[in-house]
């Protein structure tokens, strides 16, 4: 008898042992992320392994619910300090962030790093998306998002006439006491338009204030003003140019100035199919193939 109740002793004492090392290794393996790039922070959430966050950077803007989270600052002006009091044990970033040498002393202090390159093209977008997802222990569901995703990123591509003539785009990022900053090439505003069969009006590379004159000179037939949040509907971006130097152009004249909500349309992230088809729209507008095929003979 008494053997048998030191077997069950043993028995109820391995199984508490086994218990504890299933919930310590449970507790251990818990990720605590840090995510520095608004892309990546968005696939976070498309993947929904978001309550594995602890912080994000300012471009992180969307959803909603990122903004509410430990900031750790701007992507490209980093602090170790400010990231490792939040101890983390990955941190997914962008090789855009920086500097390198905070990555350096995340990693000697034993956080694991990913580095994700941003390439602005769909595929580009599908490649970030998986390597987010294994980085998170979320392979098979990377995959369906990523197929999701091209699947309306297709869609919205294949709906530009294919007749169109490419478009004169104008991309701005805002106005101030320079003037414009409009897009120039070698930028992820030209790399949207350029997805959308679009011309950027202007040549030069990167972002650069620009001229009333130089507007003009250009002739966009289509402005698109990227905003951090979109304006509640275009007639906000007619009565601005009014007081600025787009009065003049033909996209003013045919009331095709657009707010656009930058987050969205210049991510690159898994609502990329979504700003697609609404760059379609407004670069390609029923109207304006209605009045073209008209003045075909």
């Amino acid at each position: 008898m008494r053997y048998f109740i030191q077997l069950r002793r043993i028995a109820v004492f391995s199984a508490g042992l086994f218990s504890f090392a299933l919930f310590s290794s449970v507790v251990l393996s818990a990720e605590r992320v840090v995510s520095i790039d608004g892309s990546l922070t968005e696939i976070i959430y498309a993947l929904n392994a978001q309550d594995a966050l602890v912080a994000v950077d300012t471009t992180s803007r969307y959803p909603p619910a990122a903004t509410e989270l430990p900031d750790v600052g701007y992507m490209r002006q980093l602090s170790a300090e400010g990231i490792l009091a939040l101890s983390p044990t990955l941190v997914l970033a962008s090789t855009d962030a920086g500097p390198d040498s905070v990555f350096e002393q995340l990693q000697q202090a034993g956080v694991k790093i990913v580095r994700v390159r941003n390439h602005y093209s769909v595929d580009g977008v599908l490649n970030k998306i998986q390597a987010v997802a294994d980085a998170l222990n979320k392979p098979d569901a990377g995959r369906a998002l990523a197929g999701s995703i091209k699947q309306q990123a297709d869609a919205a591509l294949a709906s530009i006439p294919a007749d169109a003539a490419a478009p004169a785009a104008l991309f701005i990022l805002g106005a101030g006491n320079r003037g414009l900053m409009a897009a120039g090439s070698k930028t992820q505003a030209d790399a949207m338009l350029a997805l959308l069969n679009a011309r950027n009006v202007m040549a030069y590379n990167g972002y650069k204030p620009v001229s009333a004159e130089a507007v003009l000179q250009a002739g966009p037939e289509v402005v698109l003003i990227a905003n951090t949040e979109a304006a509640a509907d275009t007639s906000q971006a007619q009565s601005a140019a009014l007081n600025t130097q787009l009065a003049m152009t033909p996209a003013f004249r045919q009331q095709r100035i657009h707010t656009l909500d930058t987050s969205l349309v210049l991510g690159f992230g898994p609502r990329i199919g979504s700003a697609l088809e609404q760059l379609v729209t407004l670069l390609y507008p029923p109207e304006m193939q209605t009045l073209s095929s008209a003045e075909q003979p």
